[in-house]
């Protein structure tokens, strides 16, 4: 990442990867679970070139790591939340 246009790049790939998430949980919000799914499909491979190269440890994307991580945390309560109401309906 020695280019500035590899760093932007990356500053987009991680912009992105934020708005995806942000759909994301927006379509657990609603209980579609496919249209969350597509997305996730989507997130993989950000997700994967991101932590291959470490890009998230980067001094300059602490914010966004930050961030991603709420994300993250979010959609996993979203889920956990929907698991324990279909349980609950369930028993």
């Amino acid at each position: 990442m020695s280019t500035n246009g590899q760093k932007t790049d990356y500053s987009q790939m991680v912009d992105y990867l934020e708005n995806l998430l942000a759909r994301q949980r927006d379509r657990l919000s609603v209980y579609d679970i496919d249209g969350a799914r597509a997305i996730a499909d989507q997130t993989a491979p950000l997700t994967d070139e991101l932590t291959s190269k470490r890009i998230l440890s980067q001094p300059e994307f602490v914010e966004h790591r930050q961030r991603l991580q709420q994300q993250y945390k979010d959609i996993c309560m979203i889920i956990a939340d929907q698991r324990q109401e279909v349980a609950d309906k369930l028993s």
